[in-house]
């Protein structure tokens, strides 16, 4: 009887078990395919709700750079995808999107023009576009539209179509597109195209659109050179990144200050749960995380100056083609650039660099913006090198002076051509403009009227060694210690040693030209800046800042403080000998018209660079009020 009741709890067990079985059997193999459609249909997705970045104010507490919401297109993967569902997806996300402006040659540099394939990119940078993406070195636009096309099943549509959707699956395979993390296809989508997605559901599953936070630029492109700009982590970025929180969605400063501070600016990603039923639009959110808005930022920059420096620099600019006749007389003027300094903490004020560019329709207009022949992307003011010409005399001066090579009494002819030499002899500009001279030329009057005669003698006699010391010492020749340092290009001095290096030979008349601010020396308009700021406050270097602070919450985690670098001083007589030379400068000599009708007292010194393109290059270093000096520019 036990017996008997044994195998009645095993024949039940057994039972039991083939019931499950079967059931198991029956949802994974045989219904598994339709349980795992109705499953994609149906679900909950964690999506990253990204943080807002801090913002970027100026020294006042004025707003150059905020925030504003924004809804961004996401495609959600599928546990298994079908290519063609995908790619008509796509097709039809760009059919109701005109207004679509992601540069898609920045992700696939081919376009498709007058029945033809071809790079949009120079023959070397697309060798190195195919060697980055492994193509072979030598394939063809065409072959590599087909490989793409095969690859991702792409056919039944036009050519112009099917070359967008090979882009988008290009770059939804370079980020790691799958089902637990979803493609971004667009930031800031307009309310109207994501109407008509929403009215038009049934075309467009598995598309979620998310608010997120938006860079907001109230001011256009000012300051676009210093702020910098926010883009989509590439390749190697997030290589660098990944383990820091970054996902291939993020984005992250691209340069400028945007990139220096990104540790600051970036904040906290949260979390969110978006629910779909079906091919319907998102039905539901509930927040898992809540993102935390990155640091606000104060700038040293004073937007009133910053606005007034760029129009003014754009304006002189255009003045000065409009008014040209010919090259030499200045049409050829396309750039420039201008900075701003606190002669008294090395603070900048203003950076402007012009051509500028919108920081907003950067991708869009990427590639015009990189063949454009005046380099608007380019920041002259951190890394442009020119000549400092004329400029350089008033250190040519101070070290004289310091030296005790002249005293503020001395005078030297001006006997128009410099004849020291018996094999060079360069002539003062005068001479060359008129046949004139300056005459006898004290060292105030010789910066006053910018006597070349009067600083050949008076570099030959400093050497070119004292003269690299007061390079030296007025930062010429190495980096300023702003903090866009890795965008800064050091500059150059003129030396023997810098000459021989670069595979030239150094003659004894180079110290005459390097005295009038030509040769081989070589420095950045911040650079030359911090100089005259330091000639007007007396000596002091100090280190250029262009952050004065960060927020803390309700207090600074980080505040700048003036930080000296070096000290030029200058004995009382010498200091004056200089200064009043180059007040003179502007009350009599080559800046008169220019400063005619300020009402604060200006002091400057202007000079004119010849360049090896046969274009002269106008400088201007001024600072202001002279008694009392507060700004240098």
């Amino acid at each position: 009887m036990k017996k008997k009741r044994y195998i009645l709890i095993d024949a039940v067990v057994v039972l039991v078990f083939l019931i499950f079985a079967t059931r198991l059997i029956s949802l994974q193999a045989v219904k598994g395919g339709y349980y795992r459609e109705k499953s994609d249909l149906r679900t909950t997705r964690s999506v990253e709700l990204i943080a807002p970045r801090g913002e970027l104010l100026d020294r006042y507490g004025r707003c150059i750079v905020k925030n504003r919401t924004g809804y961004s297109i996401y495609i959600q993967g599928r546990t298994k995808n079908n290519a063609q569902s995908l790619n008509t997806l796509i097709n039809n996300l760009f059919s109701v999107m005109p207004s679509f402006d992601k540069d898609l040659t920045a992700i696939l540099p081919v376009t498709f023009y007058d029945n033809e394939y071809s790079f949009t990119v120079s023959e070397k940078e697309s060798r190195r576009w195919k060697k980055e993406n492994n193509f072979s070195d030598k394939a063809a636009a065409r072959e590599i539209v087909d490989k793409l096309y095969k690859r991702y099943d792409i056919q039944g549509f036009s050519d112009y179509e099917g070359l967008r959707i090979a882009a988008i699956r290009y770059d939804m395979s370079l980020r790691g597109f799958s089902v637990a993390n979803a493609y971004l296809f667009r930031e800031d989508a307009p309310i109207a195209e994501l109407a008509q997605i929403k009215e038009q559901s049934e075309n467009f599953p598995d598309i979620c659109v998310v608010p997120q936070p938006i860079r907001d630029y109230p001011y256009g492109s000012l300051g676009a050179h210093i702020l910098g700009r926010v883009g989509a982590l590439n390749a190697q970025e997030y290589e660098k990144n990944k383990d820091n929180g970054y996902t291939m969605n993020s984005s992250i400063g691209k340069d400028g200050v945007e990139k220096y501070l990104e540790d600051y600016l970036r904040g906290e990603n949260g979390r969110t749960s978006v629910e779909r039923v079906g091919s319907s639009y998102s039905v539901s959110q509930k927040t898992e995380t809540a993102p935390v808005a990155g640091k606000n930022v104060n700038l040293t920059i004073d937007l009133d100056m910053q606005l007034a420096c760029e129009k003014a620099l754009e304006e002189t600019i255009e003045e000065i083609r409009s008014a040209a006749q010919n090259k030499s007389g200045g049409n050829g003027a396309d750039a420039g650039s201008a900075v701003v300094i606190d002669v008294n903490t090395g603070d900048v004020l203003a950076m402007a660099s012009y051509p500028t560019y919108d920081i907003k329709t950067f991708g869009s207009n990427y590639n015009k913006l990189l063949s454009d022949g005046s380099k608007p992307l380019f920041n002259r003011a951190l890394a442009g090198t020119y000549s400092p010409a004329s400029t350089f005399k008033i250190l040519v001066g101070a070290a004289a002076l310091e030296e005790n090579i002249i005293t503020p009494e001395d005078t030297i002819l001006d006997t128009g051509k410099y004849t020291y030499f018996k094999d060079y002899q360069p002539a003062c500009w005068i001479y060359n403009q008129s046949g004139g001279t300056h005459g006898y030329e004290n060292v105030s009057r010789a910066i006053r009227d910018s006597c070349n005669v009067f600083f050949y003698e008076t570099g030959r006699r400093l050497t070119i060694e004292k003269i690299n010391k007061y390079a030296k010492k007025y930062g010429f020749g190495q980096k300023s210690g702003i903090e866009l340092s890795a965008e800064e290009k050091t500059g150059a001095v003129a030396s023997p040693e810098n000459r021989t290096k670069s595979g030239g030979i150094w003659y004894p008349g180079d110290v005459c030209q390097t005295a009038i601010g030509q040769s081989d020396t070589l420095v950045t308009p911040l650079q030359l800046a911090n100089y005259i700021a330091t000639v007007a406050n007396g000596g002091t270097r100090y280190r250029p800042h262009l952050i004065k602070s960060i927020d803390g919450g309700g207090k600074n985690a980080f505040s700048s403080q003036p930080e000296v670098l070096d000290t030029v001083k200058l004995k009382k007589e010498n200091y004056d000998a200089v200064t009043n030379g180059i007040r003179m400068v502007v009350t009599e000599g080559t800046a008169f018209n220019a400063f005619l009708g300020c009402n604060t007292s200006v002091a400057a010194k202007t000079g004119s660079a010849q360049t090896a393109g046969g274009y002269t290059n106008g400088i201007c270093v001024a600072y202001a009020p002279f008694d009392k000096p507060r700004i240098a520019i």
